[in-house]
């Protein structure tokens, strides 16, 4: 990693930046962007974590709070297009701050949510910077790192999403069941302004596209090798909300595990995701296309693993393994084939990645919620999702903008 130059002209006032700022480090850039995805990542994950006692406190049912899941990621959806088109032409540095500090303000928001409905529409709220701050970290980092190591840079980000996974979430399902959710969400909403300290201590003075508009953002959207990605994103990603959002309940009551057993499990799968970002972001800078099949096909073999034996924790738990792995490969190749597509905004198509993953997990969980209040099993939701998965990965194969991708090099001329 270099350092970066300041992009402050000169006579600027220089008063209003850090000088961590001014004078950014690649290093630190980056451990500020993974500290932010940290705090996101426990925001969104931690739901699943603490599912159960929000049912005691809320007075509610598990697929009443499916939808507080699935209204978080239909605010990514909404928020992601929405900001960064608008908002196309303000720098970056300003932009990701106000993201984080408003993140930071509905972190607080969900502790003191009265009631069910009321924490669906926080966590709406709250899902709204959620991929505009995504989109805009992958864009400076891959400034940071250069494009032809645009995949290790948007897996660094994510390896602070997955790591919530592996330490946060399971402390979170500890301590809801050892004092209250509202007090796990306390500690997220502590981490997201530490997280936004951290965004605005470090992060470069990179300008917004100044050329742009709305008008030819919107325009660049209408391609149809764009809209074939996001679709299969969506559908592709999907089985991963339909498992992990019910994740407690399918272990708990569906295998009969116990709750100390449950945060283990909760740890391996922030393990296999963590390894998947890792892999995957290494897989994508030789072949993002090739990496994003191989993704999708083991995701298709953990569903079906978890559709036939998910009533067995000898079973369950290495699919689980497989599920979070695979689904970190797809997501990094994703992320990178559509900042390609959109290659003149890349912010922008890093953020439609993200809305499009959120899409598929508020897919997953809606379908979800729809199968487990019908009274079927927490297993059953992993058929429906590999009937989506066959479909992202027929897409990815024949589907337009996979059969022919420009290079780097073609990119940048």
């Amino acid at each position: 990693m270099t350092d970066l130059p300041s992009t402050i002209p000169a006579g600027q006032p220089r008063w209003r930046l850090p000088r961590t700022a001014l004078q950014p480090r690649a290093r630190f850039v980056l451990a500020a962007f993974a500290l932010m995805g940290f705090a996101i990542g426990l925001s969104q994950n931690a739901a699943p974590a603490v599912v159960q006692d929000q049912i005691r406190d809320l007075g509610t049912t598990v697929d009443v709070l499916g939808y507080s899941i699935m209204s978080y990621s239909l605010g990514v959806v909404v928020g992601a297009p929405l900001i960064l088109v608008g908002l196309g032409r303000v720098g970056r540095r300003p932009l990701m701050v106000w993201l984080t500090v408003a993140f930071a303000a509905m972190s607080v928001a969900t502790v003191f949510a009265p009631t069910a409905e009321a924490l669906i529409a926080i966590r709406f709220v709250a899902g709204l910077p959620h991929g505009a701050l995504f989109g805009i970290a992958s864009f400076v980092a891959m400034t940071v790192l250069g494009r032809e190591r645009r995949g290790q840079g948007v897996a660094i980000i994510m390896l602070g999403l997955t790591f919530s996974l592996i330490v946060g979430v399971p402390a979170m399902q500890w301590l809801s069941n050892a004092a209250d959710w509202r007090v796990a969400y306390g500690v997220v909403a502590l981490l997201t302004i530490v997280a936004a300290v951290a965004v605005w201590a470090f992060t470069p003075d990179v300008p917004g596209n100044k050329e742009t508009s709305t008008k030819k953002e919107l325009r660049s959207m209408r391609s149809v090798p764009l809209w074939t990605a996001l679709i299969a994103i969506t559908v592709g990603f999907s089985g991963l909300g339909a498992v992990f959002s019910y994740i407690v309940p399918l272990l708990e009551v569906g295998n009969g595990m116990s709750s100390t057993a449950v945060t283990w499990v909760l740890v391996m799968w922030g393990v296999a995701m963590s390894v998947g970002a890792y892999v995957g972001g290494r897989l994508t800078d030789r072949s993002h296309l090739g990496a994003g099949r191989l993704g999708l096909v083991l995701i298709s073999i953990s569903l079906f693993g978890i559709g036939i034996g998910g009533s067995t924790p000898f079973v369950t738990v290495p699919m689980l393994f497989l599920l979070g792995m695979s689904s970190q490969i797809y997501s990094q190749s994703a992320q990178v084939h559509l900042m390609d597509t959109l290659h003149g905004s890349p912010s922008l198509g890093s953020a439609l990645s993200h809305a499009a993953l959120n899409a598929a997990s508020a897919l997953g969980a809606g379908i979800g919620a729809l199968i487990i209040g019908a009274g079927l099993s927490y297993q059953t939701p992993a058929w429906a999702a590999l009937i989506f998965t066959s479909i992202a990965f027929v897409i990815a194969l024949v589907g337009p903008g996979y059969r022919r991708v420009r290079t780097v090099k073609e990119l940048d001329t």
